[in-house]
């Protein structure tokens, strides 16, 4: 059976009502296909045909754009303590509760809300932030209705005491990795800092251009990691390495650099202004370009349900998730560039609730602090396309 075809039919159960265990949780779906061999971190070169003949042979399987998705799971723990980290919160026993039955949920509403994300076919690259463990990748992955679409996937490492990392999940035929490596921000530093590491994944796309792909979780402006010195000094060394890459490029080429995730912060925040996407950076931020409209899952149009951007704090839509790629990629006459439709957020009513503080819509969220609202994320997800 055709890929397009079970997405279509998987598409059509998540969002025709044909499914009551995809969200009342403790049921994985399972429509097919095999268990492929994901990469792990840090892994070497692969060994792999001439990239042109695989080029050649990714321009005819798919279509003439790539998506790349970005989405914050809001503490995506699984239920089995892990002794070197401070996860005891989120275990059967644990302050949350945090059960099979609603580890499973949160896995397939995550699942649902992936699909979502595009009504032709699957997303090719989605960005994971918040993740705690291989397990939770490979339940996600293979445990629920993506395991009908061919996802594969690639975990960060971290420093962060409770374990959270980022990943990439990722289309083998609109994506080939060939080398990843995790970032530590204390190691390159020289210091102690208990944060996530930042994934970097190079691989070749569909189109047969290679990308240099960067998952990011910045620190969070609370606690100890609020200090900006901290904030600035990660900053400023993620333009360095960025810098190398671009330098180390082969000659008469460019680096496609893409940069996504939860940066932590706004992209009118001096930081973000001058440090990464500075005068004389050669990076620059993908524009968000609020949809007017947003697909129905029956592919119809409804309303944007007032989304501004991808969090809300107290009433006020902050644009913390970001996509910031090479400058050449925003130009609309190179081969491969980002879309005229920019960076959009993924606003769908079922992804939102009612804001009855501060009147409006904001995200379903899994948690409003210790409680449980059984929601999907605390962020929407984002998306960029990038045609060739």
């Amino acid at each position: 059976m055709r890929k397009t075809t079970i997405f279509a039919l998987l598409f059509n159960i998540l969002f025709g009502g044909g499914l009551t265990p995809w969200l009342t949780g403790g049921f994985a779906l399972f429509l097919g296909g095999g268990l492929t061999p994901c990469f792990a971190q840090d892994s070497p070169r692969q060994d792999s045909p001439r990239q042109d003949s695989l080029a050649q042979g990714m321009r005819r399987q798919g279509r003439r754009c790539l998506r790349i998705a970005e989405l914050n799971c809001e503490n995506l723990f699984d239920t089995i303590d892990c002794p070197t980290t401070r996860d005891e919160e989120f275990l059967p026993q644990g302050e949350r509760h945090w059960t099979s039955q609603r580890y499973w949920r949160k896995l397939n509403m995550i699942a649902r809300e992936i699909v979502a994300i595009s009504t032709e076919q699957p997303v090719d690259l989605v960005a994971l932030v918040e993740v705690e463990s291989d397990a939770v990748m490979r339940d996600l992955s293979r445990g629920t209705g993506l395991r009908a679409l061919g996802y594969e996937y690639i975990l960060g490492g971290t420093d962060d005491g409770r374990g959270v990392r980022v990943a990439l999940l990722y289309h083998p035929g609109a994506f080939r990795p060939l080398q990843s490596s995790s970032v530590s921000w204390g190691e390159r530093l020289g210091t102690v800092l208990p944060t996530r590491h930042m994934l970097h994944v190079e691989g070749l796309a569909r189109s047969g251009d290679t990308l240099y792909i960067m998952v990011c979780h910045m620190p969070s402006k609370a606690g100890k990691l609020s200090s900006k010195k901290y904030r600035r000094a990660i900053l400023t060394d993620l333009r360095s390495y960025c810098d190398s890459i671009a330098a180390s490029a082969p000659p008469q080429t460019r680096a496609n650099i893409i940069i996504i995730g939860d940066m932590n912060d706004t992209p009118d925040s001096r930081d973000m202004r001058t440090i990464l996407t500075g005068p004389d950076s050669d990076l620059r931020r993908v524009e968000h370009r609020p949809a007017k409209w947003q697909r129905s899952a029956d592919g119809g149009r409804i309303a944007g349900n007032g989304v501004e951007a991808s969090y809300r704090y107290k009433g006020n839509w902050e644009m913390l998730d970001q996509c910031i790629v090479s400058s050449h990629l925003l130009s609309p006459t190179e081969p491969l560039h980002v879309s005229a439709r920019g960076l959009q957020v993924v606003g769908l009513r079922f992804l939102l609730e009612q804001d009855i503080t501060y009147g409006g819509l904001k995200p379903w969220r899994t948690w409003q602090g210790p409680l449980y609202r059984g929601g999907f994320i605390d962020h929407l997800p984002i998306v960029v396309e990038l045609e060739f």
